[in-house]
């Protein structure tokens, strides 16, 4: 099999493994039903995370969402106290979204959450299979880190 048709497989292997993971394990719908804010605020408070800060134009355009449509999500999560605005750093003109002190404590919560409803959903694999999905999972975060 030629390098073409690897990345070919490959790529089928991870949309098939992501619509996977995402009904069994991580999906932001059933994230958001543990807890007291939208599915949308979720995903602010874990690009955030990721990201440090961002402009609300790149925040917007990594939901894939317009930024009339991200702004109230904004302001709710400044309301809440776990988001707040700030002057770019380069360019004071820029406003800034960033996570709190709160709202890391906050998404660390959820992430327990999430971590623990993972863990019993796990529960039904054997010992073998726990081992060489943890296995697995390492070489495949191993990988992807790798990509540009």
């Amino acid at each position: 099999m030629g390098k073409r048709e690897i990345m070919k497989e490959t790529g089928d292997n991870i949309l098939s493994m992501t619509v996977v993971m995402h009904s069994k394990f991580v999906n932001f719908q059933t994230i958001s039903k543990t807890c007291e804010v939208p599915q949308s605020y979720i995903r602010v408070l874990f690009i955030l995370k990721k990201f440090r800060e961002m402009t609300m134009s790149e925040m917007a355009k990594i939901m894939v969402i317009s930024k009339p449509n991200l702004t109230p999500v904004i302001d709710r999560l400044i309301e809440d106290g776990y988001v707040e605005r700030k002057p770019g750093p380069k360019d004071r003109r820029k406003l800034v979204v960033s996570l709190t002190d709160s709202g890391r404590d906050y998404l660390e919560e959820v992430e327990d959450k999430v971590k623990g409803n993972a863990a019993d959903k796990l529960e039904s694999l054997s010992e073998e299979d726990l081992k060489e999905l943890n296995e697995a999972s390492l070489k495949i975060v191993e990988i992807i880190r790798k990509l540009k």
